[in-house]
């Protein structure tokens, strides 16, 4: 709706603003987190992000050039070429947040490995803020056009007429404020059970189900064709298979650990 904004002279791409403040809304909400339950100073915590940080950059690039393999790759060019080409795509838009997801937990992984800081504590601190970061990512996408849902004229249809990615001039179901929204629904609901006294891990765990299962369900009603698909299901929907799985596993083991102790102190 709104790709560009001009700020002191210079235009601007709205998603790349949307991202700065939803990083700066990651920052504060961990940092205050920190400083709430006291596990994890805010310094490591800052310091852990901006590993994060890098880590997401590069995964979300990643996975974007991977899942769009078919569609940048250019067969009439030679393997220099088009390795030349892809070096360029790599300082332009295209990013998959799941690459990224996955990125910046390499990056806190990282930090907290070297640090010698305790991952689990770390991870909990963080994790609650990230669907903040992505609310504000879906509204940039919604700005630029891109990751536009499938053409639909009914209620709450959106038409765009100068977005980058989006076609214009068709209704289309504007799925990413539905993300945007249940991010921020994710984000307020992690929280609250953050003052909880829960096993390590369960706010991850709890993320990485209760965001997969959203992922997967959105996914049946993007419009946009560049996101890799395999046996009719999307990239994204298939890691959103394994991070629900993977979720589900952390809670259930943490759960069963802790009514064993409960057990044993009885």
């Amino acid at each position: 709706m709104l790709p560009f904004v001009t700020i002191f002279g210079r235009t601007i791409p709205v998603y790349a603003l949307m991202a700065l403040v939803g990083a700066a809304a990651l920052c504060g909400a961990a940092a205050l987190f920190a400083k709430l339950r006291g596990k994890v100073s805010a310094e490591d915590t800052f310091y852990m992000l901006l590993y994060a940080g890098i880590g997401c950059l590069i995964g979300s690039k990643l996975l974007y050039l991977l899942v769009s393999v078919d569609v940048y790759w250019l067969e009439e060019k030679s393997l220099k070429e088009n390795l030349r080409y892809w070096f360029l795509l790599l300082t332009s838009g295209g990013l998959v947040f799941y690459g990224g997801l996955i990125g910046a937990a390499l990056g806190a992984l990282r930090y907290c490995t070297h640090f010698k800081i305790n991952t689990a504590e770390a991870f909990e601190t963080v994790v609650p803020a990230v669907p903040l970061f992505h609310f504000f990512g879906r509204l940039g996408c919604f700005a630029a056009g891109c990751c536009y849902g499938k053409e639909y004229s009914g209620a709450l249809s959106v038409t765009f007429e100068n977005a980058i990615g989006a076609p214009n001039g068709v209704p289309l179901l504007p799925v990413q404020l539905f993300e945007a929204a249940g991010n921020l629904l994710l984000f307020a609901v992690l929280t609250v059970l953050y003052m909880k006294n829960l096993p390590k891990l369960s706010l991850t765990g709890l993320y990485l189900v209760c965001y997969a299962a959203m992922r997967f369900a959105l996914e049946f009603f993007r419009g946009d064709e560049i996101r890799g698909n395999a046996l009719s299901l999307s990239v994204s929907q298939w890691i959103s298979i394994a991070a629900f799985v993977l979720g589900a596993a952390a809670i259930v083991k943490k759960y069963r650990g802790r009514n064993k102790l409960a057990e044993r102190n009885s």
